[in-house]
Parts: structure tokens; C-alpha cells; sequence
């Protein structure tokens, strides 16, 4: 990865406008006019490989399997930081475009986070980059002396600290969906369970015929009641079956999720308005 990541740097399709997060990582499709912003945890990887199909890239099986790498480090002109700061002044105030991002439920997001991160894919590379954040501070503070990424931590330890720490802080894939939105004033929010509606508004601007199912599913929230499972280690979760969304929310933890993230909630009611 690394070998491949100097490369692709080096090259000179890689020299990106510094746009900063989040406008940097924002997509953009000129023959379907739509501006989307890619929000971690929220069916990023299938929306943006379909948001791509409808700008009629060269290699799109290609760029598809390799999604996030291959548009973060080579300008394939799908996000805004491939462009010059004038044309990206221009793109997100013109008129003619649709902005829009797919919202989800802060506790849904969150355990489907932790699941992925700190359960399945725990002991990967690229999964401590981002679960380290977390993990160092939770296991010093209970006098660990080194970090254990194979042991990690339980899922109200990873609630207790996203809840408590400065939010502008967090790993994006826990961040407040809020902030992803800075910068571009957004046409239209949707839920995840709106996607397949999304999908044929896609395909009636780009004429592109497009997918309805999105990847990386955890499977999380789904299965069996179990109560206190959001007291068990990651090996313990490993090697039982799936457990509901309600074996891992208790009262304390649902009101501080509601609490932290409540702009998150504001804005999933503007889709509910929007839909209605």
C-alpha cells in the first residue's frame, strides 16, 4: 500500500487544490450536474463509485474497486480538489447542479462503526489508523501500558469517549455528520432509506443506468437481543451471533448519543420535511 501510495503521489495527476476537509473530498459529476458530498459510514463506497458512473469516466470497473484511494490521490476531476479553486467557487454555486448528501441515524452509524472498526477489522493497518484515536486514551486510562488493538475496547467505551471529546476532533467516520456539510449550502439531504429514490434521480440526469445496493454492510444492529453486550470486548462480540441494535444502547447511552449529535438529528428531520 504504501509503495502504491508513493507512486500514485508523485505522479503528476496527483497535484490536488488544498481545499481542506470536507471540501476536498466532495464529488462532483459535470455531465449529470450534481454535487455530493461522501459522508463516512453512510453507504460512501457505493454512492460514490455509482456518483461516478454518471460523469462516463474511462476505467470506471477499475476506479470502482479502488474507490476512495484512487480519487483521493489521482485527479480523475471527480472531486471538487481536482479543480481550481475558481471552478470550484463556480461548481458549488451554480444553479443548474444538485448538492446533496444521504444522512443516517447517529446510533446506527455509530454502532455500524464500531463493528467494522473496532470488532471485524480490528487488527488491520488501515483500521488503526483510524481507531487509535480511541483506543490509546481508553486503555491508558485504565492503565494499560502499551495498546492492544486485538483486545480494543467495548462499545460503551467507545460511546463514553466520541460523546465527550471535542467533536471537531473525532475520526470522520464518527464525526458529526454536521460538519461534513460546511461550505456548500446542500439542495437536498437524504436518508438511507431513500437511497433507491436517490438512485433514479442519478440516472434521470446522467442517463446512466445505475446499482441500488451498497457495500461494506456490517450487518450491525441486526439479530438477537442480548442484553449488556456493550460491555463485551471485541473477541467476546467476534465470536457470538449478530446482536441487535438494542443489546448495545442503553438509557444513559441513547441520551448521550442524542445529546452530542443532536445537530445530526436536526438535520435528519429536515429529510423527513424535504420528504413529506
Amino acid at each position: 500500500m504504501l509503495q502504491r501510495s508513493e507512486e500514485f503521489r508523485t505522479s503528476p495527476r496527483a497535484v490536488k487544490t488544498k481545499l481542506g476537509w470536507p471540501l476536498s473530498q466532495v464529488f462532483v459529476s459535470r455531465p449529470a450536474k450534481v454535487i455530493y458530498c461522501p459522508i463516512g459510514k453512510n453507504a460512501c463506497t457505493f454512492l460514490k463509485s455509482e456518483v461516478t458512473r454518471t460523469a462516463g469516466l474511462a476505467h470506471i470497473d477499475h476506479i470502482a474497486r479502488d474507490i476512495h484511494f484512487i480519487t483521493d490521490t489521482v485527479r480523475t476531476g471527480m472531486q471538487l480538489s481536482d479543480h481550481s479553486p475558481q471552478e470550484v467557487e463556480r461548481l458549488i454555486h451554480d444553479e443548474t447542479y444538485l448538492r446533496f448528501a444521504v444522512l443516517r441515524d447517529p446510533m446506527d452509524r455509530l454502532l455500524s462503526a464500531y463493528v467494522e472498526k473496532f470488532v471485524q477489522h480490528r487488527n488491520t493497518p488501515l483500521n488503526i489508523f483510524h481507531t487509535r484515536s480511541v483506543v490509546d486514551p481508553v486503555q491508558a486510562a485504565v492503565g494499560l501500558d502499551a495498546s492492544d488493538y486485538d483486545r480494543g475496547i467495548t462499545f460503551r467505551d467507545f460511546i463514553e469517549h466520541v460523546t465527550s471529546v471535542d467533536a471537531t476532533t473525532l475520526d470522520p467516520h464518527w464525526r458529526p455528520q454536521a460538519h461534513y456539510l460546511q461550505g456548500i449550502t446542500y439542495d437536498r439531504l437524504f436518508r438511507m432509506d431513500q437511497i433507491n429514490d436517490l438512485m433514479e434521480i442519478l440516472e434521470a440526469r446522467s442517463g446512466v443506468s445505475l446499482g441500488r445496493q451498497a457495500r461494506n454492510v456490517t450487518g450491525s444492529g441486526k439479530g438477537t437481543d442480548q442484553p449488556g453486550a456493550q460491555d463485551l470486548l471485541p473477541a467476546q462480540i467476534e465470536a457470538g451471533p449478530k446482536l441487535s441494535k438494542a443489546s448495545f444502547f442503553d438509557t444513559d447511552m441513547r441520551q448521550a448519543v442524542e445529546s452530542a449529535f443532536a445537530s445530526d438529528y436536526t438535520l435528519l428531520q429536515r429529510t423527513k420535511d424535504i420528504a413529506s
